[in-house]
């Protein structure tokens, strides 16, 4: 297996509040990221070179942890460039170390200790496996054991929010170590592309699946930049991951069942066999957003809103309270027309304030600038819905999904840097030892920095022993982590669900079956 990675930049909103990070700084694969001044609308438009801080993340590509998965027993060569901007261009808060590499927790070195990409004790360069600005590394990785293991940056541990260097900024991922031969496929994608991915309907209107399909529109600039890549299987022909999605189907080894390569069957897990959808759930906090609203810079108000300002998040996602009452009481957001909306009886709920982390196009903040929320000046965001249609349609916020009985496993990390979470599912458990009848039946698990976690959903999986459809929360347990923005939802379906047709401004089609929030009335 191999990757070609890059990390770069990167401003990113945490929901559609206006919560932002434009300290912000990630992980991408190098066919992801584009040159800032790139013309993304013409194919015939010449590719630019990528330079170090003038870079950006592709249109339509959500800035998300970096995902890459690799076979038990398999290698992972990753090649890095570190495109990461001067220290003199970039935000006050941004690490002024502008070193970078990567670090896999928990993945053997093969080479030397250069593939550890840490400079930690007398590891210092040159072979340390660190890239200074503008330079390239090769790592090679052995990956002994499935499970889940988290990637970061060698290059600036220390400094920041919470005194974890880089890591708070965002420069983290995971490495998740699948079945022996088993097919990787994206479990989420646009309605455009699975359209692409169909070579016919059966006889009661299903799609039936091109699984090796592949782009292949020269004229379309959504296809031309990634011709004759597959458009749902994360691995190209020549083993090259070309696809970082958090959720995946991990299938067998001929795209079907599994057989010898799993462990057996038991009653509480009766398919193992069966392939399985994976969910990527990265806790980090000390996030250093810059909150969405002037208040919480408030010589009067700062104190009260601390504890529920959006400080803890999932997957450079966040939900947090205080935004959302406020909100609410300035006449905003999803929430703006809801009087009876009232602290936590709302601001969990998708009903009243929206899928959490949505990100939109106009958030309700708006015309707030980055400039008056640090400093805390009276804004005074105007009134009423603002919002029109939620970017990344497939991956527009933290909600992750499955239909009923689908086999699900949880890749739990924590990226975060002193705290400690416990997390916690509704609806549905994983025992303790899953090849034990007699092992504990669980619904939390704690997690401390570094760590990485499996949860295999018992009994068949999505909808759990009632085969019951809809949204089960999970969020960190205690109560101040939940309430400054970390927790997401599980959304089981019970119906096909084939994606939402859209104009060419990126909003549902007419007569399409989008659900409205309590803002936008085209649906998302």
């Amino acid at each position: 297996m191999k990757a070609r990675v890059v990390a770069l930049d990167q401003v990113y909103f945490w929901n559609r509040m206006g919560a932002v990070e434009p300290q912000g700084m990630i992980y991408a694969l190098e066919d992801d990221v584009v040159h800032v001044s790139q013309d993304e609308t013409s194919c015939t438009a010449p590719r630019l070179p990528l330079e170090p801080g003038r870079v950006r993340l592709r249109q339509g590509k959500r800035p998300r942890p970096l995902v890459l998965r690799v076979h038990a027993g398999d290698c992972l060569e990753i090649r890095f460039r570190n495109l990461l901007a001067d220290a003199a261009s970039v935000d006050d808060e941004a690490p002024h170390t502008r070193a970078a590499s990567i670090h896999v927790a928990g993945l053997q070195n093969v080479q030397t200790i250069r593939d550890a990409g840490m400079d930690v004790g007398a590891n210092g360069p040159p072979g340390d496996g660190v890239a200074a600005r503008g330079e390239a590394m090769k790592y090679l990785l052995f990956a002994e054991s499935e499970g889940t293991y988290l990637l970061y940056s060698g290059g600036a541990l220390a400094g920041g929010e919470g005194l974890s260097g880089s890591i708070s900024a965002g420069l983290f991922g995971a490495v998740h170590v699948e079945p022996p031969g088993s097919q990787w496929y994206r479990s989420q994608v646009t309605e455009k592309e699975l359209q692409l991915a169909t070579a016919s309907h059966g006889p009661q209107g299903f799609p039936v699946i091109d699984y090796g399909a592949t782009y292949r529109d020269r004229s379309d600039p959504a296809q031309c930049r990634r011709l004759g890549k597959p458009i749902l299987k994360i691995l190209d022909a020549d083993g090259e991951i070309v696809h970082s999605d958090l959720t995946a189907i991990i299938a067998g080894p001929r795209g079907g069942a599994f057989g010898s390569e799993v462990p057996p069957s038991t009653p509480v897990y009766p398919n193992r066999q069966d392939p399985f959808r994976e969910f990527t759930i990265i806790f980090h906090d000390e996030i250093g957003a810059v909150q969405a609203f002037p208040h919480f810079q408030d010589e009067v108000l700062s104190h009260t809103l601390h504890s529920v300002r959006d400080g803890f998040a999932i997957n450079y996602g966040t939900g947090g309270a205080g935004a959302e009452v406020i909100a609410n009481r300035l006449g905003v957001g999803p929430m703006h027309d809801c009087p009876e909306c009232k602290y936590e009886e709302f601001f969990l709920s998708s009903w009243a304030v929206g899928d959490p982390a949505m990100v939109v196009d106009v958030p309700a903040n708006d015309p707030c600038t980055v400039a008056d929320l640090k400093k805390g000046r009276n804004c005074r965001p105007q009134p009423g819905p603002k919002a029109t249609k939620a970017f990344y349609p497939d991956d527009p916020s933290n909600v992750y999904h499955s239909y009923l009985n689908d086999r699900v496993i949880f890749r739990n990390l924590h990226a975060g840097s002193d705290d400690h979470h416990i997390f916690h599912l509704h609806a549905h458990q994983w025992v303790h030892s899953p090849q034990s009848d007699r092992s504990s039946y669980l619904d939390s698990q704690a997690i401390g920095p570094g760590a990485g976690f499996n949860y295999e959903i018992a009994y068949h999986g999505g909808g759990n022993r009632n085969h019951t459809p809809g949204d089960a929360i999970f969020h960190c347990h205690f109560y101040p982590h939940f309430a400054q923005g970390m927790w997401s939802l599980w959304r089981v379906h019970d119906v096909l669900e084939t994606g939402t047709k859209l104009g060419a401004d990126g909003r549902p089609a007419p007569g399409s079956r989008a659900l409205p929030d309590g803002e936008i009335a085209a649906g998302t």
